[in-house]
């Protein structure tokens, strides 16, 4: 019986496999396109990050190659009767699904952990890779849109030549204590220093204006525009579970002095008005966080919901058509599950419903399951 055992989760693991590595290729690499493409990035850049970008990807595409995975190897042994052959033989299929139900369950948690990987580790270094590349990201842009937009500065330019700029304005905002300042030049070129950390900006026949007020020309202007990351968001996106409760303190405490704010009996209309604006903002924040956990757990357990719902369907469904066993569970789970699973996510994050309101697609996905694997343990 082992070696039955290992056959089956060879043959799982060898569809899951394959399926993951075509699956996941083809939607990292059409993300990577579009959003390179939406920002202009190089190709360079684009090949450079999209190593970072398969955590993410990952916690997409595992569900649901696992399903096709198990439809494909059941399917198949329902269809030859292999099923009819084992409980014949006074073989219950219960020691057949069991170590498939566990591979189910450490799939499950090798999603979660990729949701966290990608909060961790894929988007600082997706940022990383654009920071040190906005010198390339710059030019492409200028050359085809004739102006450039970033946090640290902003270009437009009438056209470039080479390595030129001709007729550049270039805005560079309030950093700090350094006020917003404008600069208008024959031409300009763009040089990064990654050991300084900054970006030089060499301006000929330059004018700068400082905060719209203090004016002066020169032959030759070289600004630096530092490079540093800004620090990472408060976003759920970018945090991983163990640094939002610490997140949520932080938020709280602020939501508590903009509620002191809002009772201050001298405070205006509009003063008022701007901290509900800004509570508000804050408490959306807050739900958003606290679900955050819920999110990836059930994201990451609907593996385990698939391979229940997905092996019996394979039995039952009595085809060795591994396409046809698939798309008979999937398109259910597309029309059902996802759009619960977006449901609950509205809900949770509006306070309508408490953060684990995201588990109940997966509690509905059970229940089928669950029922399902009785039929075939049954008959």
């Amino acid at each position: 019986m082992r070696i039955f055992t290992r056959y089956m989760l060879v043959e799982v693991l060898k569809y899951f496999a394959m399926g993951l590595a075509a699956l996941t290729l083809l939607v990292t690499v059409g993300m990577a396109v579009r959003e390179g493409l939406s920002k202009g990035l190089p190709p360079a850049v684009i090949a450079t990050i999209m190593p970072y970008m398969l955590p993410e990807m990952l916690g997409i595409t595992i569900p649901v190659t696992m399903l096709f995975a198990v439809t494909c190897v059941f399917g198949r042994m329902s269809g030859t009767n292999e099923m009819v052959a084992l409980k014949s033989s006074g073989i219950s299929p219960l020691r057949v699904v069991t170590p498939v139900l566990l591979l189910g369950a450490a799939v499950s948690l090798a999603t979660v952990w990729m949701y966290e990987l990608a909060a961790t580790w894929s988007r600082p270094n997706v940022r990383r890779v654009v920071i040190e590349s906005v010198e390339d990201i710059a030019y492409g842009l200028l050359q085809t849109s004739r102006s450039f937009d970033s946090e640290r500065f902003s270009i437009t330019v009438k056209r470039v030549e080479g390595h030129k700029l001709i007729g550049p304005t270039i805005s560079i905002p309030e950093h700090g204590a350094t006020p917003p300042m404008t600069l208008r030049a024959a031409e300009a070129e763009l040089r990064t220093d990654l050991d300084a950390g900054v970006l030089w900006i060499t301006c000929t026949q330059a004018e700068a204006s400082i905060a719209g007020k203090a004016r002066y020309t020169a032959d030759v202007i070289d600004h630096p525009v530092p490079l540093g990351a800004s620090p990472r968001r408060v976003h759920r996106d970018w945090l991983g579970m163990h640094e939002i409760p610490e997140q949520i303190v932080g938020l709280r405490q602020i939501a508590a002095n903009l509620s002191a704010e809002l009772a201050r009996k001298t405070a205006t209309g509009a003063e008022r008005e701007g901290c509900r604006r800004h509570l508000a903002q804050v408490a959306r924040k807050i739900r958003r966080l606290r679900a955050e956990p819920y999110r990836r757990w059930s994201n990451g357990l609907s593996c385990l919901c698939f391979v229940l719902i997905g092996v019996p369907v394979a039995v039952l469904w009595r085809t060795a058509d591994a396409v046809s066993t698939f798309f008979a569970c999937f398109l259910p789970i597309l029309v059902v599950y996802y759009p619960l699973l977006m449901l609950g996510e509205d809900l949770s994050c509006s306070g309508k419903l408490p953060p684990w309101a995201f588990c109940l697609p997966n509690a509905m996905a059970l229940g089928p399951g669950i029922w399902l694997m009785q039929r075939v343990m049954r008959y």
